[in-house]
Formats: C-alpha cells, sequence, structure tokens
C-alpha cells in the first residue's frame, strides 16, 4: 500500500513462503494500515545479540533465539532500511548476526554488516557475523532448498558461538 500510494516506482517482492504458511499469517490491519518504507519491527527483545533479517528467516530466527535473550530485528524494508534500529540495537547487545537466504557474495547482509562494523566496531564484544545460504544456484526442490537455506539449527549454533566468543 505504501508503493501503490507514493510516486516514486516500487518494487515489491513477497516471499513465497510467507503465501500460505501459518506463521506468516497475521491479523488484518485494516484498510488503512501501510507498511512505513525504512522502519524496522523488533519480533523479540533482548540484551545478549541482536539478529537482523527478513522475510521468511524471520520466523526461523525466532525459533533459533528461544530461550536466549535476543533482539530479532526483521527489516521489513531494504530500501530503506533501518539503519538506526540495527546499529542501536547492536551498540546495547554488542553483538549482531545478520541472517538472510541470499547468498553470502554480494548478499544484502553484506551491506548491514559492513555499515555495523563501520559505525559501530567499538561497541562490539565480537565480530559482525552472517549466515547465509551457499554460493550455489537456488535449489527448486524443496528438500533440497530447505537444505540449502539457514535452518532454526544452524543459526543457533552461530548464535551460541557468537555468545561465547
Amino acid at each position: 500500500r505504501t508503493g501503490l500510494r507514493g510516486n516514486d516506482p516500487v518494487i515489491f517482492f513477497e516471499h513465497r513462503a510467507m503465501l500460505d504458511h501459518a506463521w506468516a499469517r497475521r491479523p488484518y490491519p485494516g484498510d488503512d494500515f501501510a507498511l512505513p518504507f525504512g522502519k524496522a519491527s523488533f519480533t523479540r527483545r533482548g540484551e545478549a545479540i541482536t539478529l537482523v533479517t527478513w522475510g521468511a528467516m524471520v520466523h526461523r530466527c525466532e525459533e533459533a533465539a528461544e530461550g536466549i535473550s535476543a533482539d530479532v530485528i526483521d527489516l521489513r524494508t531494504l530500501m530503506p532500511w533501518d539503519r538506526e534500529a540495527v546499529l542501536s540495537s547492536v551498540r546495547r547487545t554488542r553483538r549482531c548476526l545478520v541472517v538472510h537466504e541470499d547468498l553470502g557474495t554480494a548478499g544484502f547482509g553484506a551491506e548491514i554488516a559492513a555499515v555495523v562494523a563501520d559505525e559501530a566496531f567499538m561497541d562490539l564484544d565480537a565480530p559482525v557475523s552472517r549466515l547465509t545460504m551457499p554460493d550455489i544456484p537456488s535449489p527448486h526442490n524443496p528438500v533440497l532448498l530447505d537444505w540449502a537455506v539457514p535452518s532454526a539449527g544452524r543459526i543457533r549454533a552461530k548464535i551460541d558461538a557468537l555468545m561465547e566468543f
């Protein structure tokens, strides 16, 4: 709705899993609701680590963060993205993990990691880390695709490694 109501061109991508999975369903917000561009949503608040993600990885990050005091940030939009929400969270938690389904090489998570490293380096207790799909062509087979994208178990293992750093 925000894109339709604006005067600028907008490209809208909706994740395939968000079309019919139960975890992606939300109550209807009403006809007047429009998602603000560049405004992230904290789906969980905590003190030990910041998880930055979007799309279908939000659910997996929430699942992986069970029992951990973690900020889970759903960016919701990538251009613009909510730099201030991410930076303020990282400065408070002192750890950052960026999780997304794109490839590690040239994925948008690299931009987020670069900004965090550049603007919050002195606040970090561990290196900024990313968890992405491996640099392979995206599989079309559902079993292979599920293997390739970050799972809740792999996200949790990365969280645990950063917490021990």
